[in-house]
């Protein structure tokens, strides 16, 4: 057995780590999640400032017993390497995960950083799974866990007319893929205030500082990953953006769209913006729709108000992820 470096540029050798990964998650998953393969070897390939992947695989003649995507982030948790491992079912139990993992740590420690970060999937019901007992056998402390529902659109439209609502003093603005110059210095202020405020559990994250210029990079590089966003937000009598939403999803991967943040800053709270921006949002990500999907979402469990409005859309749980972390002595 040897382990292999995966960087992107060998498309052939890519194929084969992405396989490993992209079966393991249809195998243990009802709705699988998870990027398309040519965009995912978009990020091992580019030149994203915030973070670099790169990824390991096991592989014994012709066979890839198992595979790791690292990511190394770059701006802030610069002390942090996130490790996703996966094992093909025929060779579990051989001490893949475990070789790799050493691997992962020796490359980790070399590099000055001093945490491993990981999430694993786990049932809905228990919260637990052989990917949970594996990171806890090997030292990883759960530190966190998101409850991942999902929905299948399109929506029946009285569905979505009966949930949609008008707050009294708020306008609601949209825009796609790239957020108007106008809105990027209001938006990257929402960003930095959603990473303050998103529950982390027990996590050792630093805050995310976001800038005009960092969003307009993010939102470049998401565009050159034939990603898409729809976007909408409220805005208050005083012109601030008190509350917005974003869906969207990848040109090829069309059947998995994903709810991503939707935020509503604290002195808003309480009149229902978060409803009043996803239905809007929501409506527009469907008229673009002509074929089945399914829409994904997570959500810490003590964030109870998003789970109750993703509840009232007709979302449903379909497993829990659960986050890790390992300290490096």
């Amino acid at each position: 057995m040897q382990i292999v470096e995966v960087d992107g540029h060998d498309p052939v050798v890519f194929e084969k780590f992405f396989k490993v990964r992209d079966d393991v998650r249809r195998a243990e998953q009802e709705f699988p999640v998870g990027l398309g393969q040519e965009e995912t070897r978009g990020l091992f390939t580019g030149n994203d400032p915030d973070e670099r992947s790169n990824g390991l695989g096991l592989v014994d003649g012709d066979d890839w017993l198992g595979m790791v995507w690292l990511d190394w982030w770059l701006t802030e948790n610069t002390h942090v390497v996130d490790v996703e491992i996966a094992v093909d079912p025929r060779f579990r139990r051989r001490g893949v995960a475990s070789r790799l993992l050493d691997e992962v740590e020796r490359r980790a420690r070399a590099d000055g950083r001093t945490l491993l970060t990981t999430s694993v999937i786990a049932s809905a019901e228990t919260g637990s799974s052989a990917g949970t007992a594996f990171a806890q056998a090997r030292g990883f402390v759960p530190k966190h866990s998101e409850l991942h529902q999902v929905i299948e659109l399109p929506m029946d439209d009285a569905v979505v007319d009966a949930l949609e609502r008008v707050v009294p003093g708020y306008e609601l603005v949209q825009w796609r893929d790239r957020t108007p110059d106008e809105w990027l210095g209001e938006f990257a202020d929402a960003y930095t205030a959603m990473s303050r405020d998103v529950p982390h559990g027990d996590r050792s994250v630093e805050l995310q500082v976001w800038t005009p210029e960092r969003l307009v990079a993010r939102e470049a590089r998401r565009i050159e990953q034939r990603r898409f966003t729809h976007t909408t937000v409220a805005v208050d009598a005083d012109g601030q953006l008190a509350a917005y939403t974003q869906m969207g999803g990848n040109v090829a991967v069309p059947e998995r769209l994903y709810q991503y943040d939707t935020f509503v800053r604290p002195e808003h709270r309480g009149r229902g913006l978060g409803i009043a921006v996803k239905i809007p949002n929501l409506r527009s990500l469907q008229a673009e729709l002509d074929h089945p999907a399914v829409l994904h979402t997570w959500n810490a469990p003590e964030n109870a108000p998003m789970i109750a409005v993703n509840s009232k859309l007709g979302f449903r749980a379909s497993d829990h992820r659960v986050l890790l972390e390992l300290e490096l002595g």
